[in-house]
């Protein structure tokens, strides 16, 4: 997997190594990422996930799940993938591909409905789909 963090979404940089006599050449600032068990309590599962250090500090002051649901709010997706067969059903019981997107384009706003599939082998969905089942 790439080095990106699973909820934050940050990833490398470009930027430059500048010498004493500001000779440039190119360099890239990597994440500080950590493999980590994170337990979503409302989901009643554990999840493994690649996270910046900022991203585990945000967990440990707001909670796990508090804290996906803000990045939910701010219009980011975290890309956390659950194992779980019995929130699969659920998934697969309730038109699980199908979704609302709404986009802005020129100060129009346009509404469409797409499929997309979000999970994999009928085990593996996204946490954010499965937290808005399970409530």
């Amino acid at each position: 997997m790439s080095r990106v963090c699973q909820i934050t979404g940050k990833r490398p940089m470009k930027g430059n190594n500048v010498s004493h006599s500001n000779h440039r050449t190119k360099r890239r600032f990597l994440p500080n990422l950590h493999k980590k068990r994170v337990f979503v309590a409302e989901a009643n599962t554990w999840v493994t996930l690649k996270l910046t250090s900022k991203a585990l500090r945000n967990i440990d002051k707001l909670g796990a799940y508090n804290y996906l649901k803000a990045q939910i709010e701010k219009g980011f997706d975290p890309f956390v993938w659950v194992d779980s067969e019995k929130i699969a059903k659920k998934v697969a019981a309730s038109n699980a591909g199908y979704r609302l997107v709404k986009e802005t384009k020129n100060g129009h706003e346009q509404q469409y409905v797409t499929y997309a599939p979000e999970f994999q082998n009928n085990k593996k969905i996204k946490l954010s789909r499965a937290i808005g089942l399970i409530k």
